[in-house]
């Protein structure tokens, strides 16, 4: 099967891929974004952003496959019906935001933001502690990297619960689902974390009503999208001290402007959308097997389901 694959994004990237595609399967044509000579030609199309008009220039488009874990960039709704879209299922990515959730947690739990404080004034302050296992963890999303997360805390230590939208079972784990299960799984995680993909759902899902009903002196931690996040709600709730820390991935607007409030806030961490960053190396060995898969007309891992947006 002659297949030609589209390639945007960094170049880089771009060139590592193309070996790996020449080594592996030699029989795929790849190109690279926007020197296409024939765009009636393009069957697939590797990318985080899509080009402009792409459901015009690329007929016969039949799969897109993100770079990244999410497809929400993509613009679900207007993805054509007979186009597929996958995700990237990469155990680096994985791996990467299990680390990046467990050190926010365990900064969190540890006060590292009340002594980093603590420094700039040179005062020597010891603060209270307590055990992980007193320390209420909840994950809000159930998918590969939720799980992932879930089960490193708890390897930890912590008493760990998820929220997801359909009911799910994961060993050692209370698991909360659906509108009936939000309140009670939010009113009992002293630690937040939003590992949710965004959807029409949950977009906004960290707001003021949601938040509030968090144990007085919680935290958050967003490792999902921006746009989870009512920015404005969280920064009335550490005023009113219901909150405590927040530490944040993943903004509404990136990068953040220099006179946002959330730079010079002492309890707030910001990181510039680095917690699972996709790695050219074992990403390209995924997006290789899966296509693959696609030439052999087997599943593709990552196939994602439109109308649920995940």
């Amino acid at each position: 099967m002659s297949l030609n694959i589209l390639y945007r994004g960094p170049a880089a990237r771009g060139q590592h891929w193309q070996k790996l595609f020449a080594q592996n399967l030699p029989e795929v044509n790849w190109h690279t974004w926007p020197d296409v000579k024939d765009k009636s030609a393009i069957d697939v199309l590797v990318c985080w952003i899509p080009p402009r008009n792409y459901q015009q220039d690329y007929p016969n488009l039949k799969v897109i496959f993100s770079v990244g874990a999410g497809v929400d960039q993509l613009g679900l709704a207007s993805v054509p019906e007979h186009v597929s879209v996958v995700r990237m299922l990469d155990p680096a990515l994985e791996q990467q935001m299990t680390e990046y959730v467990l050190m926010s947690v365990l900064n969190i739990h540890r006060d590292t933001l009340a002594y980093a404080q603590s420094n700039l004034q040179q005062q020597w302050q010891p603060l209270k502690s307590r055990s992980a296992a007193k320390r209420r963890v909840g994950i809000m999303g159930l998918g590969n990297l939720g799980q992932a997360a879930a089960q490193a805390l708890v390897s930890v230590g912590f008493t760990v619960s998820a929220w997801s939208k359909s009911v799910k079972t994961v060993k050692g784990i209370q698991c909360f689902a659906g509108s009936r299960g939000l309140q009670p799984f939010l009113q009992q995680a002293d630690i937040l974390v939003c590992l949710l993909p965004l959807t029409d759902d949950t977009r906004g899902i960290l707001n003021l009503s949601n938040m509030a009903m968090l144990p007085s002196g919680a935290s958050i931690i967003n490792v999902g999208r921006g746009e989870h996040l009512v920015e404005a709600d969280l920064l009335i709730l550490l005023k009113e001290q219901h909150l405590r820390y927040a530490i944040l991935d993943v903004f509404d607007k990136e990068p953040l402007t220099n006179d946002h409030p959330f730079w010079q806030h002492p309890q707030i961490l910001v990181t510039p959308h680095i917690a699972a960053i996709t790695q050219n190396d074992t990403a390209g060995q995924v997006l290789v097997e899966n296509v693959k898969r696609y030439i052999n007309q087997q599943a593709m891992l990552g196939l994602v389901d439109k109308q649920q947006q995940y």
